[in-house]
């Protein structure tokens, strides 16, 4: 393992740590509100970023997997076993990032609303 390689992982593991620290604070602060109301709405608004949050990590995944079959230019099949997802799954997570790259707004929108 390289020292670069190295590196890039203990910064991730550390990213990491800090968001789960940041997730206990926010969730500690919710849960000692006095005002049930405020409570709630800190609650909706911790919900909301964490799906938003989820959604960006699953589409930086989809990217990461489009990264590794085109720099190693493997198939469909060879891929999936790779990240170990089935090819289907391979072939759905390709495909999602070339329609999130597609120039076109109306296929776009299209495969948005299928």
């Amino acid at each position: 393992m390289s020292d670069q390689q190295t590196a890039s992982e203990d910064g991730f593991m550390i990213a990491l740590a800090s968001l789960r620290d940041a997730y206990e604070q926010a969730a500690a602060a919710i849960q000692g509100d006095s005002q049930t109301q405020h409570a709630f709405e800190s609650a909706t608004a911790l919900a909301d970023a964490l799906r938003q949050l989820a959604e960006n990590a699953a589409n930086l995944r989809a990217r990461t997997a489009a990264r590794i079959a085109a720099e190693e230019k493997l198939s469909l099949s060879v891929l999936a076993t790779r990240i170990g997802v089935s090819k289907a799954r391979a072939e759905q997570l390709i495909k999602n990032v070339k329609e999130a790259d597609s120039p076109n707004p109306q296929e776009r929108e299209r495969t948005a609303n299928a």
